[in-house]
């Protein structure tokens, strides 16, 4: 029974180090685009058009949320807690200003936009900060590459 759990044991290091080993060979940092963020800016952009068409009020809503869905995965490269937590502050700015009956843009973005500073200045100062002029702001930017900073 000892020897089966060792095995297993070993058999998910091995497996954990493969993974790992195929992550650190597709490291990259800066900027990125690719086929399936131009799927979902379309998808953004189309949600936003039949909002704004009929006259809703809240197309400027998906395109906060468009803008920073590419910010953050593509310019910035977030890491996911940080992008949640934006979320998360983003449906309560959004609720608040709902339940006071004043939603409007100009209302949110005043909100908003210190927390989308803050979440970008956080991911920046990270040791695994690998987003736009990564080269410039991340003095372990090789180290993260490298697979040596998780």
């Amino acid at each position: 029974m000892a020897g089966s759990r060792q095995i297993a044991s070993d058999m998910k290091k091995a497996e954990l180090d493969s993974t790992c080993a195929a992550t650190q060979c597709k490291r990259t940092w800066g900027c990125r685009f690719s086929a399936t963020d131009a799927v979902a800016l379309s998808a953004f952009g189309a949600a936003g058009a039949v909002l704004y068409l009929p006259g809703s009020s809240l197309w400027w809503v998906v395109a906060i949320a468009a803008g920073h869905f590419f910010l953050f995965c593509n310019v910035f490269r977030l890491v996911r807690r940080r992008e949640l937590i934006w979320a998360a502050v983003f449906v309560l700015n959004v609720t608040f200003w709902i339940l006071l009956g004043r939603l409007d843009c100009s209302n949110v973005m005043a909100c908003q936009l210190p927390v989308s500073t803050g979440v970008i200045a956080w991911e920046i100062k990270a040791t695994r900060y690998h987003g736009i002029f990564a080269d410039r702001l991340n003095p372990k930017l090789g180290d993260y590459i490298e697979g040596r900073i998780p």
